[in-house]
């Protein structure tokens, strides 16, 4: 069982709670809301959930990143997106069938709220505040969703990388002390390919170009960015 100040942390990360611990909220709520919820600490590798598992939980990621995959049959999967810190997992089969569309897998250490679908649901039932906070949390993984879909129409593989790199940089990324940026990719290879829509072999003459043009270094798992300009130019072109 988690602390009140933990499950505080949990309702905060995922915009439920403001930096004060009200909001809008009022007393009643603010209690259903410490009384929902436990946090569990997740390990590098570990699955939160698999597709097609019934929703039990709603997953209110506090630290850390996780990606999200769609299996299609038995040894393909597509990386669908990265999930950081602030994102609620589980929401669309809470809403939908009642189980999971996807899996999700931890790629770092995470810290993991989970709130039982019911609780939410009654919740929401008495609060017109966390109703306007829950949806908004699906009409921005929408959002996210549709500039994806955009992303690999409009943008040819190069940029897509680019993109994904300037998504990551946030979370990922840290400065030299030459002032060079950073990023120490979360994810292999082939799931940098799956999530940018396209092939491995496309993804490595990708990042051939983009070392042959100066604009980043790739050293494992490592990037290198002397002049973010130059990246986000590339998204420009």
């Amino acid at each position: 069982m988690s602390s009140p100040t933990q499950r505080d942390a949990c309702w905060t990360a995922v915009g439920l709670l403001d930096s004060s611990g009200r909001n809008d909220l009022v007393q009643s709520e603010l209690t259903a809301l410490q009384n929902a919820g436990s946090n569990e600490s997740v390990a590098s590798g570990e699955t939160l959930f698999a597709q097609g598992d019934r929703v039990t939980g709603i997953a209110c990621l506090i630290q850390g990143t996780v990606a999200i995959h769609r299996s299609h049959g038995k040894e393909h999967s597509t990386l669908l997106r990265l999930l950081d810190s602030g994102s609620m997992l589980g929401l669309d089969g809470v809403f939908g069938s009642g189980t999971h569309a996807n899996s999700a897998v931890a790629l770092t250490e995470c810290s993991v709220c989970w709130i039982e679908p019911e609780a939410l649901c009654e919740l929401m039932a008495k609060s017109p505040a966390v109703i306007r906070k829950v949806l908004g949390r699906l009409a921005f993984d929408l959002e996210a969703s549709d500039e994806a879909r955009v992303n690999v129409v409009h943008l040819q593989v190069r940029a897509r990388l680019a993109a994904m790199l300037l998504a990551l940089r946030d979370r990922h990324g840290t400065v030299d002390e030459s002032g060079n940026l950073v990023i120490r990719l979360p994810l292999s290879r082939r799931d940098m390919a799956s999530a940018i829509g396209t092939r491995p072999e496309s993804l490595s003459r990708a990042i051939r170009a983009l070392e042959n043009d100066r604009v980043a270094s790739f050293h494992g798992k490592r990037v290198v960015i002397r002049d973010l300009d130059d990246l986000l130019d590339e998204i420009e072109l």
